[in-house]
Order: structure tokens, then sequence, then C-alpha cells
């Protein structure tokens, strides 16, 4: 049996709740300025819940990758957090770009309550200090479009190893990218 090329495909947010940037979509144009000894795509997604998912569906139909790293913003965190947990539940405190608001209620009615990444995220979190990068591992990714994108992607590519990652609301954001290069560096 052969082993299939590395293909990673990292997903990034347009900015939201009045901000002016996202650093998820920050790290796109810094990743896609990288060289890499793999197959790398990038996509920018809006927050949305009913937009987001649809659009990181077609990416992977399209680019069939072999691992999905998702990335998003977390502005009161003062570390990278991988996400081990997607819940099946959404309670958005703001709405999303669209204007919707979904309050209370599940993400997928008849699923899981929780689904795990399907990522070594202790791996990755080693991967990341090794670079120097303020990391931490974190239950769960939220109740807003965070939370929703990671559950729907787990409950339908369970075959494609991937994972949720927090940026931090920091100004200054080179460490965390160099953190986010080593894990996906490190990916087997």
């Amino acid at each position: 049996m052969t082993k299939l090329p590395k293909k990673i495909l990292v997903t990034g947010f347009e900015p939201f709740d009045g901000d002016q940037e996202n650093a998820s979509g920050i790290l796109l144009e810094w990743l896609k300025s990288k060289s890499f000894n793999f197959e790398l795509r990038t996509e920018l997604l809006p927050v949305s819940f009913t937009t987001a998912y649809p659009l990181l569906n077609k990416a992977i139909e399209e680019f069939n990758p072999t691992h999905v790293i998702l990335t998003g913003l977390a502005k009161n965190r003062t570390e990278l957090t991988l996400e081990r947990i997607a819940i099946n539940w959404v309670d958005a405190r703001i709405p999303d770009n669209d204007g919707l608001t979904l309050k209370s209620q599940k993400i997928k009615e008849g699923s899981e309550d929780g689904l795990f990444t399907t990522l070594p995220i202790e791996r990755m979190l080693n991967a990341a200090k090794g670079a120097g990068c303020p990391t931490k591992i974190s239950t769960t990714a939220g109740e807003y479009v965070c939370n929703h994108l990671i559950y729907l992607y787990l409950s339908d590519y369970r075959f494609v190893a991937g994972t949720f990652i927090h940026i931090p609301g920091a100004t200054e954001h080179e460490i965390f990218f160099q953190g986010i290069s080593a894990i996906l560096s490190d990916l087997a």
C-alpha cells in the first residue's frame, strides 16, 4: 500500500463583529508566502452559519486533502489553542456576518453530542511549542461559527484527518503563525 502525498487544506475566516481584520484570514496570506514540502491550499471562509460549510465542502471535493486545518479567531485568548472536541450545539452571542443568530439548538439532529478531532493534537501541541509558540489544548471550539464548522466537517469527513485551531487576538501574529507552520510541517 502506497502512502498518498501530503496535501493540506487550511481555512481561515473573514473579519466579523465589526473588526477590520481576522488573524485567521491573515494567516492564509502568510502561509501562501512560505514554501513547504507538501501541497497547500488555503480557503477564506465567511463568518456565516449557512455558507461557510458549503464552501469548505466544495474546497475539500476540489482539492482532496489528506489533512484539513480549520482556523479561527479567539479574541480573548493569549495562546494558540488546539480544539479537542466539536460539540453538537450552537448558542451564538452575536449574529454572524449574514445577521443570523442561532440560539440554543443542535447543529445536527440525531447526531452525536460531541466529535473528537481526528488529528494527534498532543503531537501538534509539541510541534507548536517546539517552535516557541505559546500553545494549549482546549476542550471545545465554543458555540459559534467555528464550532458549527468543525462539527459539520467531523460529522461528514471522518476519513480526512482534521481539527480546528484558534488564533489569539494578539496584535503580533508571527509567533502563532510560526506555530501553525510547525504543526503543518510535522503532520504525517
